[in-house]
């Protein structure tokens, strides 16, 4: 195991005081860079899911908890938790109330609405198999688009309605699913900027 110059001749200090092994602490320092590393690959997975509709940022939330609790809470601390905590629920309000408001403006029916959800993630996992990122945003905007255009004309038989009624959900859903995605993205940006890289 490799320690840095300075980490090692620190060390070699403070030998003879603790009896400690330089290569223990290596080894201690490689298990919290690697508990780091997972932390900040599965809260970026996070992201990923979030794009395609699923719930991504409770899994970054979680992830910070389990990191926090591991830790003692010293660097992820209840403060940043709390902090965490607010930022997921303000994204779940605001996707709420704008793909709530896209729907009713134009009357939509249950059943579009539903399907369009539907879609939404059907699509998400469907472009994240050709090109994961763009390819989530586009293939969840194009599900909900497509479900909702065909639940609602099967429930009114009005094209020009069903048009008008798939647009409106997937524009709420767009301007929702970009305000969480930016929350996802600011909170693991911030859940790494409390991680610590040595012990």
């Amino acid at each position: 195991m490799v320690c840095s110059t300075a980490k090692i001749l620190l060390i070699g200090r403070l030998i003879v005081a603790t009896g400690e092994h330089v290569e223990e602490v290596c080894t201690l320092d490689a298990g919290l860079t690697a508990s780091n590393l997972l932390v900040i690959v599965v809260t970026i997975v996070g992201i990923g899911l979030t794009a395609i509709g699923l719930p991504g940022n409770w899994l970054i939330f979680f992830t910070a908890m389990g990191y926090g609790y591991l830790e003692n809470f010293s660097h992820i601390s209840s403060t940043v938790l709390l902090m965490l905590f607010g930022a997921l629920l303000s994204g779940e309000l605001a996707e709420f109330v704008a793909g709530s408001l896209g729907a009713t403006k134009e009357n939509a029916s249950r059943t579009a609405i539903l399907a369009a959800f539907i879609g939404g993630i059907a699509g998400g996992i469907i472009g994240t198999g050709f090109m994961p990122g763009l390819g989530s945003i586009a293939g969840a905007l194009g599900g909900s688009f497509a479900a909702g255009y065909v639940a609602e004309y099967v429930a009114t038989g009005n094209r020009e309605k069903a048009t008008r009624v798939a647009k409106s959900i997937v524009i709420g859903q767009a301007l929702g699913l970009i305000f969480k995605l930016a929350i996802a993205i600011g909170m693991v940006a911030f859940i790494i900027s409390q991680l610590t890289w040595s012990g």
